[in-house]
């Protein structure tokens, strides 16, 4: 993805002061996660915003989204994103680590209809000499245990815990979340071509004890070349991405 400004169907995104930059993972986060009945969201390791925003793009007027970001200027460019976002919504960004958001904010324990996150998972790969890199991308100051135990304190009874991850790390995280009250409702394996196994795997997660029944599907991004985009990959991303 381009490092200037992206440009969406219906907003524009400025990335130059975040590490990590828009990407696909982050654009089949936004596009996915469901957000019937959410009126308050969370985005935990915002970077420059954009998945918040594209949230926000179909939530009903009047929502609230808060984007939490631990790298300074990453935060600071997904607040200036958040003030140019042209939907009816409220969007902030908070500066600080999420393990300490519910001291720091004791009103946001409860209250949030969804948590997303494109959270850094690289668990023991080499690193590069840019430090905001690391951080966006190696869990050392994000463990998914940090992740879970920080969402299980903000989302109400009954919401929402979304996020996208390598698909070997896929059984650690299900362990982690099922033991902070998470229930499976939804896993998407995300092929970049048909033919190679899954390298991402996208799920849902309720707040709840009750009995969940779960769904399995599959999501396919390119059919027999690089960019050769599947129609099922089409049809998600057709709502915010140009030439589509």
């Amino acid at each position: 993805m381009a490092k200037g400004p992206f440009h969406f169907k219906t907003f524009t995104v400025e990335q130059d002061g975040a590490a990590m930059k828009v990407g696909m993972d982050g654009i089949v986060l936004g596009c996915w996660s469901p957000i019937d009945g959410v009126k308050k969201v969370m985005d935990i390791g915002s970077g420059n915003g954009y998945v918040g925003i594209m949230l926000l793009q179909r939530m009903e007027p009047g929502g609230q989204l808060i984007g939490v970001e631990l790298e300074p200027a990453a935060a600071a460019q997904s607040a200036e994103n958040y003030l140019k976002q042209p939907f009816p919504a409220a969007a902030q960004s908070w500066h600080g680590p999420i393990q300490k958001a519910h001291e720091t904010h004791p009103e946001w324990e409860g209250s949030f209809d969804l948590i997303v996150s494109n959270p850094p998972f690289f668990k023991s790969k080499p690193k590069s000499t840019n430090a905001a890199r690391n951080l966006a991308r190696h869990d050392d100051t994000l463990s998914m245990g940090d992740l879970v135990k920080a969402a299980s304190k903000l989302i109400r009874e009954g919401g929402r815990l979304c996020t996208i991850w390598p698909s070997d790390r896929l059984e650690e995280w299900n362990e982690w979340a099922s033991g902070y009250g998470f229930a499976i409702q939804q896993t998407v394996h995300i092929h970049t071509m048909r033919h190679l196994a899954p390298k991402r795997i996208l799920s849902e997660w309720l707040k709840t004890e009750a009995p969940v029944s779960t769904r399995t599907s599959t999501l396919t991004l390119e059919g027999k070349a690089t960019l050769d985009f599947t129609d099922e990959y089409l049809e998600i991303v057709r709502p915010y991405l140009k030439g589509t």
